[in-house]
């Protein structure tokens, strides 16, 4: 980023100051003020400017000072729900996979993800899992994005309302399955996406959510009733809400009211304006209000990736183009864009305020997943940090203080 940077002599660890911009603050305000941080972690917030200085008895002491001028300063973004990049996949679970992954990512202002698992059989599906569980942590060789864990979409789908997920990898939830993903994950699983109207659904809600993870009504051909007795078993969580779901009807409601009207659950949306219509973007949020609403990228493989037709990791064709990802038939085939695009999205086209659209990207999804460390602008908390200029477009993304993105070295 083009920054002004001036340094302090002095042996104790550096301190950076983010100063000049607009921050986002944990009441909701957008107000000018600095963010202070070091040792990974955020030290200050002030009002004003924070010069540097080398005096130890100043109350803040700033070894470098970075020029935000211009542009909002927001809690890096948290995205739940992303299967790949750049032509990489996180089934392949490895370490060159995360890292291409990573910089897709970073290049959207996101700070942490969760792994989403694609179609595959049993044995594939298990010995990804495993492989993403010993992923876990900073990608890129520790300079990257944070991976906190993984998010199974599947194999418990409904087959009428699969999407793209292929039918041959759909199985029933039975207890024995629901206990050899949860082996497989090794503690690493944190959301389950599943049609809990399945044979075994409900009592497979209750066992994920017993064994602490998130069960995540998606896929799904529930009715208004079975999705009320899923969240009471349970569910805390609408997978990219709107899509693979029964519509709305006066005389059927459908699983998607119950869903948005219920405190307890949380509800994805896919924000690139070719998911959900912008109108549905602002009912959403008019109904649940934007503490129950994230913003997800549902980003694939074939993200970043040039237009044109591709093949993804488990082997379907899509055509890449602005508008996304389709299948040769029109299907949407997952997301193309990056949160810091669905920000800037739901703001210019779904009415959203710009506040509350970076909170669905950033404390939404971290509190979503019971993360205390991250997702707000305030002393203590990751300094995971995203520097957007006025158009919100990325300029700098940092994570725990280092920087993993910035667009000036990138060009």
């Amino acid at each position: 980023m083009t920054a002004s940077s001036r340094r302090a002599s002095g042996t104790r660890s550096p301190r950076t100051a983010l100063t000049g911009g607009i921050l986002l603050w944990a009441d909701g305000r957008l107000e000018p003020g600095s963010v202070v941080f070091g040792d990974g972690v955020i030290q200050t917030i002030a009002a004003g400017d924070v010069p540097a200085g080398t005096d130890p008895t100043d109350a803040i002491r700033v070894d470098i000072v970075h020029d935000a001028t211009g542009c909002i300063v927001a809690p890096g973004f948290v995205d739940t729900h992303v299967h790949g990049g750049l032509g990489a996949n996180f089934m392949a679970a490895d370490a060159a996979a995360g890292t291409r992954i990573s910089r897709w990512l970073a290049a959207g202002g996101v700070t942490s993800c969760l792994a989403t698992t694609s179609g595959a059989d049993a044995d594939q599906l298990h010995r990804s899992l495993d492989g993403l569980a010993g992923l876990r942590g900073r990608l890129a060789g520790g300079h990257g994005v944070d991976l906190i864990g993984i998010h199974v979409e599947g194999p418990f789908l409904d087959p009428a309302h699969r999407g793209v997920h292929r039918p041959e990898h759909l199985r029933l939830p039975s207890p024995e399955a629901v206990d050899a993903l949860l082996e497989a994950g090794d503690g690493a699983i944190e959301v389950v996406t599943l049609a809990p109207e399945l044979p075994d659904g409900m009592d497979a809600v209750a066992r994920l959510a017993e064994a602490g993870v998130h069960p995540s009504l998606g896929h799904s051909g529930a009715s208004f009733q079975q999705a009320e007795a899923a969240v009471t078993r349970g569910v805390d969580r609408a997978t990219h809400l709107f899509n693979a779901l029964p519509p709305m009807h006066h005389r059927s409601p459908g699983p998607v009211p119950a869903l948005l009207a219920d405190p307890r659950v949380t509800c994805e949306i896919v924000g690139d304006g070719v998911h959900v219509a912008p109108e549905m973007v602002r009912f959403a949020v008019g109904v649940a209000g934007w503490e129950r609403v994230m913003l997800i990228s549902d980003g694939s493989d074939v993200s970043g990736l040039p237009h044109g037709r591709h093949r993804r990791w488990d082997g379907t064709e899509v055509d890449v183009g602005e508008a996304g990802a389709m299948t040769p038939g029109g299907t949407i085939a997952g997301g193309v864009h990056r949160l810091s695009d669905s920000v800037r999205t739901i703001v210019r086209t779904g009415g959203v305020e710009l506040a509350d659209a970076l909170r669905m990207a950033s404390v939404v999804p971290a509190e979503a997943l019971d993360l205390a460390d991250r997702g707000r602008l305030i002393p203590g908390q990751h300094a995971d940090i995203v520097v957007l200029d006025a158009d919100l477009g990325v300029r700098t993304t940092y994570v725990r203080g280092e920087i993993v993105y910035d667009r000036e070295e990138m060009t």
